[in-house]
């Protein structure tokens, strides 16, 4: 991919970019949580907005929704937060005023895949809450595609 054909869709518009792993379970969570543990990565949790320290079964958090929770991962600049929304479903944001050129979105990209790849699962990118307007997946087998649907909605060709 060249980044001057995709770099419209990190162009910041108020809203973030969301990244979506779909049709998980809690041991799917375990298997993520694991992974991110074991990147070099600056992880940060926080339950109610207070920084404490991440359990190792994930099981309690994900399927509890008695508190906000809330997983913050640095890669080189830029911050991936997870959510722990729905047991059958990871979603985690990034913003897109940190992915400025090339090299910060190929970071986003080799999250995506290597992620994948670990899980074993598509992983998609897309505007806030519009999870059925892909921008960028990720499909096991096959890797990252730019799959340009904002291009035509920001009026470019």
């Amino acid at each position: 991919m060249i980044w001057e054909d995709y770099k419209i869709e990190f162009e910041p518009d108020g809203s973030l970019r969301d990244i979506y792993i779909k049709d998980v379970d809690l041991s799917v969570w375990q298997v993520f949580i694991d992974f991110i543990r074991g990147i070099d990565a600056a992880l940060n949790y926080f339950v109610e907005g207070e920084l404490t320290e991440l359990p190792s079964s994930i099981a309690e958090v994900v399927v509890s929704q008695d508190h906000p929770y809330l997983l913050t991962i640095g890669l080189n600049g830029i911050t991936v937060n997870c959510h722990f929304f729905l047991s059958e479903e990871i979603e985690l944001d990034i913003d897109p005023r940190e992915i400025d050129n090339e090299g910060k979105a190929n970071i986003v990209f080799g999250f995506m895949s290597n992620v994948g790849r670990v899980l074993n699962k598509e992983v998609i990118l897309t505007p806030e809450n519009a999870e059925e307007q892909p921008i960028f997946k990720y499909e096991p087998g096959v890797g990252i595609k730019h799959l340009a649907l904002n291009k035509f909605r920001h009026g470019t060709r």
